[in-house]
């Protein structure tokens, strides 16, 4: 049995309206759930930037990224990564 049901156009804004507020508030729900240290070694960078280790790794050699190296553990503070990724703006 198929059921087809024809929609007034306003019922048909009002539930895309509710759809897209369900669906920004899905997302950010999970962008919640995924909170990052301020401290982060160079994998959860990767993680926050989503970037390859690789592409890191250029960043730190290439572009001045901010690294803080204590007895060759490598950490990167979150805010100031923030701060470098504001130079990339276009």
């Amino acid at each position: 049995m198929k059921l087809e049901v024809d929609l007034t156009p306003v019922f048909e804004e009002r539930f895309e309206e509710v759809a897209n507020r369900v669906e920004k508030e899905i997302k950010q729900r999970e962008a919640e759930k995924r909170i990052f240290p301020e401290w982060m070694d160079l994998e959860t960078t990767c993680d926050y930037l989503q970037v390859s280790r690789s592409n890191l790794s250029k960043f730190i050699k290439e572009l001045d990224f901010p690294v803080s190296v204590i007895n060759q553990t490598k950490r990167c503070n979150r805010k100031k990564v923030d701060e470098w990724m504001t130079q990339f703006e276009i």
